[in-house]
């Protein structure tokens, strides 16, 4: 029975182990998720600025929400920073340029080139090489 009691304590030992990396890469995924609603409030604002000026700006809802949204990116970034090193949590910040391009196709019309697939993948294997990495150093 002893050895039952001990695969437990290994198996519970485990999946809190799994859960805090889960909750710490989360604020990874909120911070790419914040950026990239940053970037799209900012192109919303940019478009509904017929004739620029310093109180359209700051008074500009988009705008705001866009300040917003790279404010609560820059506290969840320091959050990911504290659990992973930079070399690790850096590189998934490229998946905002997937977010970006999609969001710029569907609500923006903007068109999506070859050049921009490509750069895609490209950013695609580079994360999964690192993602790797991470497997194999634990």
């Amino acid at each position: 029975m002893p050895k039952l009691h001990t695969v437990s304590n290994t198996l519970s030992e485990k999946w809190n182990s799994d859960m805090k990396n889960l909750r710490y890469f989360s604020f990874i995924i909120l911070s790419i998720a914040f950026q990239s609603l940053g970037g799209v409030f900012g192109k919303y604002a940019a478009l509904s600025l017929h004739v620029p000026s310093l109180i359209g700006i700051v008074t500009n809802a988009f705008y705001i929400l866009s300040l917003g949204c790279l404010f609560f990116q820059a506290i969840v970034w320091q959050q990911a920073l504290k659990h992973f090193p930079l070399s690790v949590a850096y590189p998934f910040m490229g998946l905002v340029n997937f977010v970006i391009l999609f969001s710029s196709a569907i609500l923006f019309q903007e068109g999506v080139t070859l050049a921009n697939i490509v750069g895609l993948v490209l950013i695609s294997v580079g994360i999964a090489v690192l993602s790797n990495e991470i497997g194999d150093a634990e």
